[in-house]
């Protein structure tokens, strides 16, 4: 009983193999067919079960073996011209034992539509053609690869349901209306490089492939990733988007290279019925709850595959640029609602885009740190202080010395000395008390202070020395005769403009000493100013206090990203 049921199937598979031979109606060569179909009668070329075989002669200028056929140049020969449209079920290309082989359709120009529905070739593609009308094809048999090189698309594209993991690959191509792939069954890898699209292409929802590979490719409307599932690979190199939408699609995290400078605020959803688009950017874009959300889900899918991928250039562009919308949406609230809660938040956001770009640039939160140092710096610079004893009196100090130098029959050394004279006065008397005990206390005193005094007036002594033998009068400015008066006033004058910019240095060197210590608040007791500048110190050490905790906060992230 066995037996019979195993030969009873041999020949019934035997029996249908025969028929659909029998039925699949076979051109000798690919120019016959051509023109069997420029002749046909009606207006459509409706066919079903064709085999088209090549004949290496007749149809040399159209047909191509080579497996490199992809990067061949295009060829200068005029086009072989189809004037129909065709709709053709399961067609084939060459004989049976070559179904499998390299084989490319080449230099033809299909004038009007062109439906394909099951290539039953397991290598086949199309090299400089030119499809004046739409193309679609639909249940793909093929098992390796439908490939598309050199070829010009002026109507629509369409690439439907694949039964097999095949590999769709478009080089070189000019797409200047709509383009369009979906997949549910076959999961095929997509290969798209130096093609240029002028009208949406769209990855429809639903669909699934394993690979997605994009090079060097140019799309001046909308690419749509929308809803769909990418199993291995998503690679975007080296391309230029205008739009994308990767809403709801399921992307391998570890395996997706998509560089954000190169889609950098071009991230939103659409409207297809009005061809309306929302990036989240403007006031009127925060009106539909669901389509931000819908935005910032994509900001955050990108971001999760650029951590895991440590690609943190990618990663801190596209965290900025989704906080952007983020402030705006909170800016949004705000002028909707003028609470406090939404202004702070708001304003929280401003402050820490220009502090630290969210917290991904700690070099520009230095930076601006240094410029609020600098800015209270310049305050205190004009307000008395006590780490600053002189104060402007320092400056009033150099002219009274240099106004004495001029007027008295004495030198530069002996003014010096004159003005330090309550300061030596005390260092004087400490040596005449000393001189005075030398009998009446230890000896050990007087051995160890008169050394001490001895140091304590040799800096004043030495630069008196040192003033002595620079000195410019030797006199009077009165009493110079009439020809050293030019060249010493210039030697004056440039001493004097010297000591003065020294006094300046040293008065800014306090202002910003007080300003870092407030800004770091590292502390000095009771608050060295008076008046307004005592509270704007405090101000100060609550913004330093706060900015550096953000910047702490900041490098922090950075490293542990």
């Amino acid at each position: 009983m066995k037996k019979f049921v195993i030969i009873l199937l041999l020949f019934l598979s035997q029996t249908a193999f025969c028929q659909e031979g029998a039925q699949r109606r076979t051109i000798p060569s690919l120019t016959d067919w051509v023109e069997e179909v420029n002749n046909w009668p009606d207006e459509i070329y409706r066919q079903e079960n064709l085999k088209i075989l090549i004949d290496p002669i007749k149809d040399k200028d159209f047909i191509s073996f080579s497996e490199s056929v992809a990067n061949d140049p295009a060829d200068t020969i005029p086009r072989l011209t189809i004037n129909k449209r065709l709709i053709i079920w399961d067609i084939q290309f060459r004989d049976d034992q070559s179904l499998y082989s390299d084989f490319a359709l080449k230099n033809l120009h299909f004038k009007e539509r062109v439906d394909f529905y099951r290539i039953m070739n397991g290598r086949l593609s199309f090299k400089n053609c030119v499809f004046e009308n739409e193309h679609q094809v639909r249940i793909i048999n093929t098992l390796f690869y439908l490939g598309y090189y050199d070829c010009e698309f002026k109507d629509e594209f369409r690439n439907n349901n694949p039964q097999e993991p095949l590999d769709i690959l478009f080089y070189n191509c000019q797409f200047h209306k709509s383009f369009e792939l979906s997949s549910d069954q076959g999961v095929p890898n997509v290969y798209i490089k130096n093609s240029t699209f002028e009208d949406i292409v769209s990855f429809n929802e639903t669909s699934k492939y394993n690979t997605v590979s994009i090079d060097q490719s140019t799309f001046k409307s909308d690419l749509l990733l929308s809803r769909l599932q990418i199993d291995n690979t998503l690679e975007v190199k080296a391309s230029n988007i205008s739009f994308i939408n990767l809403d709801g699609s399921k992307l391998p995290t570890e395996n997706t290279y998509l560089p954000f400078r190169q889609i950098s605020h071009k991230i939103g959803v659409q409207n297809l019925p009005d061809q309306t688009y929302f990036f989240a950017n403007k006031a009127e874009d925060f009106s539909s709850k669901t389509d931000y959300d819908h935005v910032i889900a994509q900001y955050a899918k990108l971001l999760a595959v650029y951590k895991s991928r440590s690609e943190m250039d990618s990663y801190n562009d596209c965290y900025v640029e989704m906080r952007d919308k983020q402030t705006a949406y909170s800016q949004y609230l705000y002028k909707k609602d003028r609470s406090f809660e939404n202004w702070l938040v708001f304003s929280l956001n401003r402050f820490l885009k220009i502090f630290s770009d969210y917290g991904t640039r700690p070099s520009k939160a230095i930076l601006f740190s240094i410029y609020v140092i600098l800015g209270f710096a310049l305050i205190y610079l004009f307000f008395p202080n006590s780490w600053d004893a002189h104060g402007k009196n320092r400056i009033l100090n150099r002219y009274r010395f240099f106004i004495k130098y001029l007027q008295r029959n004495a030198g530069v050394h002996e003014v010096y000395l004159e003005e330090k004279k309550q300061d030596l006065m005390g260092y004087e008397e400490f040596k005449i008390l000393i001189s005075n005990s030398e009998k009446s206390v230890p000896r050990f005193f007087s051995a160890t202070a008169l050394p001490l005094y001895q140091w304590a007036v040799s800096g004043k002594r030495l630069t008196a020395k040192i003033l002595s033998k620079f000195d410019i009068l030797k006199g009077t400015w009165e009493d110079l005769p009439t020809g050293q008066k030019a060249w010493k006033s210039f030697l004056l004058v440039g001493t004097f403009l010297i000591a003065l910019a020294y006094d300046l240095l040293i008065k800014v060197l306090n202002a910003l000493m007080l300003s870092i210590n407030t800004f770091t608040t590292l502390g000095f007791g009771e608050i060295p100013l008076k008046g307004l500048p005592r509270y704007l110190a405090i101000i100060q050490g609550f913004i330093g206090w706060f900015m550096l905790t953000i910047f702490s906060v900041s490098l922090i992230s950075q490293l542990l990203n």
